[in-house]
Formats: structure tokens, C-alpha cells, sequence
């Protein structure tokens, strides 16, 4: 598929499909994508593909290193896959992984969110929240990444905890076989490629929690930065907010991301949860705010840099465990120290580095020691010493090293895969 000239050959030809909303309001994985397809125009030709119907303001990247095309339906996004050596994505439906391949394009799938741990537990899975249901699309869930793994060439994901779940899950798949691994060692075949962190330093332009929200200036302010989803705890800290004010302490938690960019997850229930406990506690719009709608990707400083520190807080579940919380690049980002509940993998490196506090979950007394030490500004100057530290670790450029070498050498690094014939979701 690639040409050679005078012995040499020329560079990948990579399409990276977003699977999300792309445009100036982007959640995670709209943000992962046009990050990825960046980092990769230095090393292949690559386009970044977009849903027609989740392409917003996309004429925004008309001077980004790489082309843009848009896709109306599954035959349409086949032909795009087909015209690459390698196509990059999250997982995407099964007919579609298998036609791409049979094209001889090499497909990486990208498995940076363990979406099985993740939506076993949620409140809603498809749409519904009755139980029969949501086992069925659960099944067809597992079954999308069971075609994936077997006819991925390459994988990345965020850490050690997600590699090895996904490891068991391709062993389980049949994905993984003696006559398929070919010498390759687990790094040849999930590399770590975690979120990253924006490259330059965040310049507000405004204050945007303080000013919109009526936050007064001298008070602490802690910034829940990000969504409200299922398996977040946003109660706990707001709890903790309550009774602090309610000692005298000029304490306040600001929220934004209340509603998704993706019209097709709107907000969330747990968002009008945590409003309606601010309600009954008396600290809605006094001590507690919520910003409206998504704040859009290059006003987040705007916002970060408003606040004096960030939260992070969710209960124990499977998510949790397998969980890599992409908010907290953007505590790094903002040079914010950070206060998180146990358990997922974030918690453990804020720990090691000390780069803020790690409280058990659902303990609202811990939750108010740690945000009434953080208060102070001595402490938190301290803390920032360190997240300098390690702040330059977390770039983008540096955490897509694996995936670039992978492309970079592509016809010797991806193996082709083989989904199998189409199976029965519900199977094992």
C-alpha cells in the first residue's frame, strides 16, 4: 500500500477516527483524538476523521498539521479506512473493524478507558436502566471489544492496571495465541500511551468561576474539573463545603462540565443530584456552583487558573479500579494541587509524589481535614513545588513516544490481525 522511492519508504498514511465529538467544545476522547492525530503528523501523513453528525465547529483545525474529512455513514468510513496504511481508533462497530481490515489497512485500537469496568456498573447502559437490557447491550459492548482485540494490529492504553486487564481480556478473546504472538513481549503489543498534558503554559484570559458564578475573591476555591458521571462522588466533597461554612471557613467548590458536548449523553443524573443536595444543605450559589453547559477546550484556563486547588472524588467500583481520571492532567496543567479519594490509579501517584491529598472514600470528615490544610497557601505553594516536578513527564509529546515508534515502523511493529467470523454477542 505504501510506495518506495529509491529503496526508502515514504511515510504511513494513518487516519485517526474520532469516535467523539470534535470541535471548540470536546469531551476526553474528542480532545485524545485531535491530540493523537498531532503528535503523529511528525512521523506519518495522517487524517483525522469525523463523524458528520458530531463534527462541531471542525473548521477550527483547518491549520492543524494533518487533513480533516468528515464521514456520514459505516460504508463511507470503510472507503476512508481503506485509502490509510493504518487507522487508529477507539473501538468502533464490529462490520466496520472487519471490513477495514479485510482492506489490508492495519488497525490500532486505542483502549484508553476499560469501558467494560466502567459500564458494568453504570446506571444506564445504552439508554435504558432496566437490568435485562442493559445486560443485552452489555454483551454487545463485550463483543465489540473481542472483534477489536483480534484484529488489532497494535493497542495502547493508559497504565499497568488497564494493560493487564486488557491483556486477560485478549488471552480470553483468543486474541492473543503462540501462533500469533511471533517473539512479540507485552509492550510489542499494548504499549502505555496515557492522556496528556497540554503543551504550553495555561493563560487566563478572564476569571471566569469568580466573575460568572459570584465566587468572592478571597475565598478558597476548589474546582471540580470535569463531568459529573455515574461512579463520581460529588456529594462527599460537597458535604464537607457545608460544614466547613458552616464552622466560619470562607470555603467554595465550583463545578463545570454539567453537561456533556455529546447531545447523545446530555446531563448526566448525577449532576442534578449534587445540585439538589446543595439545594437541601443551603450552600447552592453560596459555597457551592454549578457552570452551565461544557466549557469549551481552549477556555479551560479560563476556569482552572481561577481556582486555588481541584477535587476529584468518586465510590469504590470497578471503574474505579481500572479507572485513568484525564481531569487530573489538567490539575498538573494549572499547576493545581490535587485532592482525590482512594483507590484508582491517579490516587496512588499523587501519593508517591505528593502532589496533594488522598482521602478514603465517601469520608466527608477526611475530606474537610484535607481541604481546610489545603486552604492554606503555604501548603499548596509547597505542593506545587512538586507537581513542577513532573509536570514536563506528562506532555503529549512525550506520552505518545510508544505510539509514534509504532508508526514510525509500522510494516515491522503492527501485525496484522484476525477478527474471526462474526460471533453471537451474548457468547462467551
Amino acid at each position: 500500500m505504501i510506495s518506495i522511492t529509491n529503496g526508502v519508504s515514504e511515510r504511513a498514511r494513518v487516519v485517526v477516527i474520532a469516535t467523539d465529538v470534535v470541535g471548540t467544545h470536546m469531551a476526553g476522547p474528542g480532545i485524545r483524538a485531535v491530540r493523537i492525530a498531532e503528535q503523529l503528523a511528525d512521523v506519518a501523513v495522517v487524517t483525522l476523521a469525523v463523524n458528520a453528525g458530531s463534527a462541531a465547529s471542525v473548521g477550527l483545525l483547518s491549520a492543524a498539521p494533518y487533513a480533516v474529512r468528515t464521514y456520514g455513514d459505516a460504508n463511507e468510513l470503510v472507503r476512508i479506512i481503506g485509502e490509510h496504511d493504518v487507522a487508529y481508533s477507539q473501538v468502533l462497530d464490529p462490520d466496520v473493524i472487519r471490513r477495514g481490515g479485510d482492506l489490508g489497512t492495519r488497525l490500532v485500537f486505542d483502549l484508553y478507558n476499560a469501558l467494560p469496568a466502567e459500564a458494568i456498573g453504570a446506571e444506564k447502559i445504552g439508554g435504558s436502566a432496566a437490568e435485562t437490557e442493559k445486560d443485552r447491550v452489555f454483551a454487545e459492548v463485550l463483543n465489540q471489544f473481542r472483534v477489536a482485540l483480534r484484529a488489532g494490529a497494535y493497542f495502547v492504553t493508559s497504565n499497568d492496571r488497564q494493560r493487564d486487564f486488557w491483556i486477560g481480556y485478549a488471552l480470553a478473546s483468543n486474541a492473543l495465541r503462540p501462533s500469533t504472538l511471533r517473539g512479540r513481549v507485552v509492550e510489542d503489543v499494548i504499549g502505555l500511551v496515557p492522556f496528556g498534558m497540554q503543551d504550553g503554559e495555561p493563560v487566563a484570559r478572564r476569571s471566569a468561576l469568580r466573575e460568572d458564578l459570584g465566587i468572592p475573591a478571597e475565598e478558597f476555591l476548589l474546582v471540580w474539573a470535569g463531568g459529573i458521571w455515574d461512579w463520581f462522588d460529588a456529594e462527599t466533597p460537597i458535604r464537607a463545603i457545608a460544614e466547613l461554612r458552616g464552622q466560619g471557613r470562607p470555603v467554595s467548590l465550583a463545578f463545570y462540565g454539567t453537561a456533556h458536548p455529546n447531545d447523545l449523553i446530555g446531563t448526566p443524573p448525577a449532576v442534578e443530584r449534587a445540585q439538589s443536595l446543595a439545594r437541601r444543605l443551603g450552600v447552592l450559589g453560596d459555597g457551592v456552583y454549578f457552570a452551565d453547559g461544557w466549557v469549551a477546550a481552549d477556555d479551560r484556563a479560563d476556569y482552572l487558573l481561577d481556582a486555588d486547588a481541584a477535587v476529584s472524588a468518586h465510590r469504590p467500583s470497578f471503574e474505579t479500579r481500572y479507572a485513568f481520571r484525564t481531569r487530573i492532567l489538567d490539575h498538573f496543567w494549572a499547576r493545581l494541587p490535587s485532592i482525590v479519594t482512594d483507590g484508582d490509579w491517579f490516587a496512588e501517584y499523587i501519593r508517591d509524589h505528593q502532589l496533594g491529598t488522598v482521602v478514603p472514600c465517601e469520608d466527608v470528615d477526611a475530606m474537610m481535614d484535607a481541604i481546610a490544610q489545603m486552604s492554606h497557601r503555604r501548603h499548596r505553594r509547597r505542593v506545587q513545588r512538586r507537581i513542577d516536578a513532573i509536570r514536563d513527564e506528562w506532555r503529549w509529546s512525550v506520552t505518545t513516544r510508544p505510539l509514534r515508534h509504532a508508526v514510525a515502523t509500522w510494516e515491522a511493529s503492527l501485525v496484522p490481525g484476525d477478527p474471526g467470523e462474526p460471533t453471537d454477542p451474548s457468547a462467551g
